[in-house]
C-alpha cells in the first residue's frame, strides 16, 4: 500500500528539508519517526519521496510525502510535535509527489509604509515564462513559468506565487527586489533590466521565515486529518483572537 501525506512543519527549527549529515532536517525527522515506529524499515524499499525541498527557515502547511507501508501511517505522527499531518490519500504504486499540477507559496510582509501600488505593479512583471538567471541561485536551470501572482493588501501584505515548480531561491530573490521597490531604493525599470538580463543587480535575498508552502495540487483530493492537539490549539487561538478584537 502506498500513501501520500500532506504535512506541515515550522521551518525555523530545522536546517532545511533534505537530509544532511549532522543536521536537524525535516526529512531526517520524518524518517526517524517512520523507522522508530517500525512502519518503515528501509527507506529505499519504501520508496520515500517528497514534493518540495524547502530551504532552511521556510515553513509548510502543505508539503507532501509518500511511501509504501502496511500499517497505520497516521498514528505514527500523532505524538510528533515537529511534523504535523493535515491530510492523507491512498495513491497508485507509481505515485511520485514531485509531479504535481501546481505549488503555491505565500510570502508575508509587514507594511512599514511601503509603496504598495508599485510593489503590485513590479511583482506582476514576473508572471509568465522567463529566464530567471539573475533571480535564482542555481545557474544550470533558469527558465521557468510562474502561472499567477496574487497580492492581498492589509497591515500584513500577502504575496501568493503559483507555478508547477519553482527554482532555488527564486521567490526569495523576487521578493527582495519587490521590497526594494516598495522602499523606494530601486525602480521597476531596474527589475525589468535584471529579468531581461540586460543588467545584473544584486537585490539581495528576502528572509526565509516569511515564506510558507501553503498548497500543492494533484488530480485527487486529500482526506482531511486533524491531530487532536491541533483542535485544542485552534480553540485557544480563536479565543485569543476574539480577546484581541
Amino acid at each position: 500500500m502506498r500513501i501520500a501525506l500532506k504535512i506541515g512543519y515550522d521551518g525555523t527549527i530545522f536546517d532545511g528539508f533534505a537530509r544532511q549529515k549532522g543536521k536537524n532536517t525535516v526529512e531526517g525527522e520524518i524518517i526517524k519517526i517512520l523507522k522508530k515506529s517500525g512502519l518503515v524499515k528501509d527507506i529505499k524499499d519504501a520508496r520515500f519521496q517528497y514534493a518540495a525541498r524547502t530551504d532552511k527557515g521556510v515553513s509548510a502547511i502543505a508539503n507532501v510525502i509518500s511511501f509504501n507501508c502496511k500499517g497505520n501511517a497516521l498514528r505514527v505522527f500523532e505524538n510528533s510535535k515537529k511534523i504535523w499531518v493535515f491530510g492523507y490519500a491512498y495513491v497508485d504504486e507509481n505515485f511520485n509527489p514531485r509531479y504535481c499540477k501546481s505549488k503555491r507559496y505565500r510570502y508575508y510582509v509587514y507594511d512599514m509604509g511601503y509603496d504598495i501600488k508599485k510593489m503590485v505593479e513590479a511583482v506582476k512583471i514576473f508572471e509568465g515564462q522567463h529566464d530567471f538567471a539573475y533571480f535564482v541561485k542555481d545557474r544550470k536551470r533558469t527558465i521557468a513559468k510562474i502561472d499567477k501572482i496574487e497580492v492581498s493588501e492589509g497591515k500584513i501584505i500577502k504575496f501568493d506565487f503559483e507555478a508547477k515548480f519553482f527554482l532555488w531561491n527564486q521567490i526569495r530573490r523576487i521578493m527582495a527586489s519587490i521590497l526594494e521597490v516598495g522602499k523606494g531604493r530601486c525602480e521597476i525599470e531596474d527589475i525589468k533590466k535584471s529579468l531581461e538580463k540586460k543588467e545584473r543587480i544584486n537585490f539581495g535575498l528576502a528572509e526565509p521565515e516569511n515564506l510558507i508552502l501553503i498548497d500543492i495540487r494533484y488530480d485527487f483530493d486529500f482526506i482531511p486529518f486533524t491531530q487532536p492537539r491541533f483542535l485544542i490549539k485552534n480553540e485557544i487561538f480563536n479565543d485569543i483572537k476574539c480577546f484581541l478584537n
